[in-house]
């Protein structure tokens, strides 16, 4: 049955702890209205309160007023708050330079995000996580765009990600569980809707079970990204040459990819592949305006530069100690490392870089979180030498600002057991 294979699946990843307050995505279509059951019925036996969020998106006029009305009245029936938000998305994504798919999906979540909820579910299928793979292959998919859907991201759950279409909609026939039909899910435009209505009833001829056969690649495309994962974490940045060569392509790729990540950079098939041949020869590589991939032929460095023949490029040496010797070499330590923080708290791997646009800290001490611009401005650092001040992160973000800051994350308490020293010079790339 259906309702074992949604409990199986919030068992196996986790989704749910006693005391939650769960927001509900729902459209009132046949997918979301079998969560939304599902959770209210079950609400008591997860100890979780249900709140359902619905956007009204302003595409489809009186109709899509009237899926919301449906929604609404499921609520009023089965004592579950409602949230409800109306915007017009035709307009304004047109307003925000935005593809009307796009645009909502981003409202969404942001309403979803401002319900304070500890999570979000939404229901997408393995319908859905089919839909996608077939998508992303035919636009050019590389093994992470093949694991399609997760079914936890952050504070966002997918219990229905095992369960097909097909199976949703019985048991909500099955069982009474009204849902309404988007009259939209026709328009084969839309290229969802494309893939929904004619590729995969075709690759159902072929293969009734073709949404359970693109759920194993699924499967397996996960067991693969997850090992690529680990086996670049192991290659530390700025990136060294002699690793990468050493290392597989594919973990030398993922690694380069990780690596541009930290600078907000997401890199294509053809800027990828153009920074993974700088292994083999010196030179630079531009991946987005100022910000350009660079090999000495000893390390990889991703660094922005005024131009395509120079800049800057940091330098660094770091030291890991205990905390006693710290505590008890403390003047001396300070004075060759002008950076540390608590290594136990760092996640994942340290890169240096310059500042970038949306960089936040959280000071430590201070308790207060700021704009890299506001903070340069209050430390009145000159605007011709803030591209030359250090900013370290790690796998989740800025752990400081060399010479002036540290995050709150990742300050030195009375737990801590292991200090990160680092020094950062200053090397000119002329």
């Amino acid at each position: 049955m259906i309702t074992d294979k949604i409990e199986k699946t919030i068992e196996k990843y986790n989704m749910l702890s006693s005391g939650d307050t769960v927001a509900v995505g729902v459209s009132g279509g046949a997918d979301s209205m079998l969560l939304l059951d599902y959770l209210v019925k079950n609400r008591e036996r997860y100890g979780i309160t249900v709140v359902a969020a619905n956007v009204e998106h302003g595409i489809r006029g009186e109709s899509s007023k009237r899926d919301s009305e449906f929604v609404k009245a499921y609520c009023t029936k089965n004592g579950v708050e409602f949230k409800g938000l109306s915007i017009n998305a035709t307009k304004e994504a047109a307003e925000a330079k935005m593809g009307v798919e796009e645009y909502s999906r981003k409202r969404r979540y942001e309403f979803f995000a401002s319900l304070s909820a500890d999570k979000i579910a939404t229901a997408h299928s393995l319908s859905d996580s089919a839909e996608t793979v077939l998508l992303r292959l035919a636009r050019g998919s590389s093994i992470r765009g093949l694991c399609s859907i997760p079914p936890v991201r952050d504070n966002i759950i997918r219990p229905l990600i095992e369960c097909t279409a097909d199976e949703i909609r019985a048991y909500c026939r099955d069982n009474g569980i009204g849902f309404v039909v988007d009259e939209t899910n026709s328009d084969n435009a839309y290229s969802r809707n494309f893939v929904r209505n004619e590729i995969i009833p075709r690759l159902k001829e072929l293969n009734p079970a073709a949404e359970t056969a693109i759920a194993r690649l699924i499967s397996s495309s996960k067991e693969v990204d997850e090992m690529l994962e680990a086996e670049a974490e192991k290659l530390t940045f700025p990136l060294e040459i002699k690793a990468l060569k050493n290392a597989y392509t594919a973990v030398a790729k993922r690694a380069i990819q990780n690596y541009a990540e930290s600078f907000k950079i997401s890199l294509d098939e053809k800027h990828l592949n153009e920074t993974y041949s700088l292994i083999f020869k010196r030179g630079k590589i531009q991946l987005k305006g100022d910000v350009f991939a660079v090999s000495d032929g000893e390390c990889l460095t991703v660094k922005r530069l005024e131009d395509a023949s120079g800049g800057a490029d940091f330098c660094l040496s770091f030291k890991t100690v205990s905390a006693s010797e710290f505590l008890n070499n403390y003047e001396l330590l300070k004075k060759q490392f002008a950076f540390y923080c608590d290594c136990d708290k760092i996640v994942g791997n340290i890169s240096v870089r310059s500042r970038a646009e949306g960089d936040r800290i959280t000071i430590a001490k201070r308790g207060v979180t700021k704009s890299m611009k506001k903070l340069m401005n209050e430390l009145k650092i000159p605007e011709d030498k803030r591209p030359l001040i250090p900013v370290i992160c790690d796998n989740n973000g800025i752990i400081g600002v060399y010479g002036y800051a540290v995050s709150q994350r990742v300050i030195p308490d009375d737990e801590t057991k292991n200090y990160y020293l680092l020094k950062i010079s200053l090397e000119d790339n002329n």
